[in-house]
């Protein structure tokens, strides 16, 4: 999967983009941010003659069950991308934070999904784009959850079995946090009765945030990328942005837009041949020190035997 990850150069087209991209202020909520606000879900420091895409999931809609830092986590790419199909569910945010979160860009508590920015200009319904907090009832007529567990599906097996309705009528639900709490969320009362769907086919990652369940785990946007991609049979196709030359399929996808731009940027902050983030042998020695780590936690056992004084 990432020994691939360090085969990928960036193209010069779009280093040179990169350096016209600026970090700038949100009007929203005043955080200083670059390519996009974290916590309003909002574009910032577009360069002039660059177009953020809009794109169209092949779903009526996808909830997000957000449990994670807003800054790390690449679900908010879909939030930007595709405001009116995508909605927030930040389970993140605790009531007694101040610090900003996705429900309280500012530190209020009194945010609304509106205020937030999470309504975009034109997306016409607040309520399909506010952010909620809490996970709602599901038809499990019609909503799939995209979690690779022992009884998931491909979303081919689950409409050859199930005759499901087209996909545009259906609702596509998303865990986007830490594998162990997703684990959890996935057995949540108002989830545990969805059928889960996986990737037919796993692209390989190039995410370079580290995780420790090895190979075969992509992030969050990578894996709706790739399940559009294997819905778009069910639809007929859809348009895609004019293709980046140097990239790969999987990196010219409109809605890794900002997946293939963060990778970039931190790709050219690392001199030429040196280890990056997103490269193998870096998770692969991120993993050794983080196991070697928990090994030199754990208690240490009696031997077998009576113990000294008794």
């Amino acid at each position: 999967m990432d020994a691939e990850c360090s085969q990928i150069e960036v193209p010069a087209a779009l280093a040179a983009e990169l350096s016209q991209w600026r970090r700038e202020v949100c009007v929203g909520c005043g955080a200083s941010a670059m390519f996009y606000c974290p916590y309003c879900c909002m574009p910032l420091g577009v360069p002039e003659g660059v177009t953020v895409p809009r794109v169209r999931l092949p779903f009526a809609r996808c909830d997000i069950i957000f449990d994670d830092a807003p800054k790390k986590a690449t679900s908010i790419h879909a939030k930007v991308l595709a405001p009116e199909q995508v909605r927030l569910i930040d389970l993140f945010t605790a009531e007694g934070n101040s610090n900003r979160t996705l429900s309280r860009p500012g530190g209020s508590a009194k945010a609304t999904g509106a205020e937030c920015g999470n309504e975009h200009p034109g997306s016409g319904e607040a309520d399909k784009s506010s952010v909620l907090r809490e996970i709602p009832e599901y038809d499990p007529q019609i909503t799939l959850v995209l979690f690779p567990d022992d009884s998931s599906a491909t979303f081919e097996e689950v409409v050859s079995q199930n005759g499901l309705g087209p996909p545009e009528h259906l609702t596509l639900v998303v865990i986007d946090s830490p594998w162990k709490r997703a684990q959890v969320l996935r057995k949540h009362p108002r989830l545990a009765n969805l059928q889960s769907i996986r990737l037919g086919h796993p692209p390989p990652s190039r995410f370079w945030r580290y995780h420790s369940e090895g190979t075969g785990c992509v992030s969050t946007v990578e894996a709706l990328a790739a399940l559009a991609k294997e819905v778009l049979p069910f639809k007929g196709g859809m348009k895609s942005a004019a293709e980046m030359p140097g990239l790969d399929p999987l990196m010219n996808d409109p809605f890794l837009f900002f997946f293939v731009r963060q990778f970039a940027y931190i790709a050219e902050r690392h001199l030429s041949g040196a280890e990056r983030p997103m490269d193998a042998s870096a998770k692969q020695r991120r993993m050794e020190q983080v196991r070697q780590k928990d090994r030199s936690k754990r208690p240490k056992l009696r031997p077998f035997g009576p113990c000294e004084g008794t």
